[in-house]
């Protein structure tokens, strides 16, 4: 037999990976950074679509501004959101600085907490215009009769959207759930770009521990 005779490990890797107590924070991690972007997107996506739905002065704009974050590369997303969150020249940073909200030596990416909520806020602006259209067509189709005959009998707003508009749209949003939790569940250009899983680890999903 040529070259060198190797040794059967059998699972030794295996079980090495499922004893190493960084596996499972990056798992920890990625449910909880999964779990808090599909509840932001999900929601301001929906926002977004009563509000396009709604044709208020302002809607069209609100249409064409929606489209803007999802048109952009993930990657592009990633740069202009660390610009934004700089600790030198970031304008979020600059406006808490100025408001006395932070300390003036405050960082986003100093602390594990702050590093994954700026990842956050550019995960969601990204992701919910999606939501946002999926949503809106389907508010779109929903039958005026309905609306109208609720309306005159004497149903708020509230009560047209829990009972006529909500269960109308609910099989698209569970579709859309589905969809962002598997998008945001492996969702790996914005976190490497903003922290690349620092500081000291803390924000490494699986996706990040993975490339590493």
């Amino acid at each position: 037999m040529i070259g060198n005779k190797r040794d059967f490990i059998g699972f030794a890797n295996y079980r090495s990976l499922l004893t190493d107590i960084r596996v499972w924070e990056a798992i920890s991690r990625t449910f909880t950074w999964t779990f808090i972007n599909l509840v932001f997107a999900l929601a301001i996506g929906l926002g977004s679509a009563i509000l396009l739905a709604s044709r208020f002065k302002w809607s069209n704009l609100l249409n064409a501004f929606v489209l803007i974050p999802w048109i952009l590369p993930s990657v592009i997303t990633g740069y202009i959101f660390s610009l934004m969150f700089s600790e030198d020249a970031g304008v979020f940073t600059w406006i808490l600085k100025s408001l006395h909200i932070v300390d003036p030596t405050f960082s986003w990416f100093r602390t594990g907490n702050t590093a994954m909520a700026a990842a956050i806020i550019a995960n969601v602006w990204r992701a919910f215009p999606f939501f946002t259209l999926m949503l809106y067509a389907k508010i779109s189709s929903l039958p005026t009769d309905y609306v109208e005959a609720a309306y005159l009998e004497g149903a708020s707003g509230t009560q047209r959207f829990l009972y006529i508009t909500l269960p109308f749209i609910t099989p698209v949003l569970i579709a859309c759930t589905y969809l962002c939790f598997i998008w945001t569940f492996n969702a790996y250009d914005i976190l490497k770009i903003m922290t690349n899983g620092g500081p000291a680890e803390l924000t490494t999903t699986m996706s990040i521990m993975v490339q590493r």
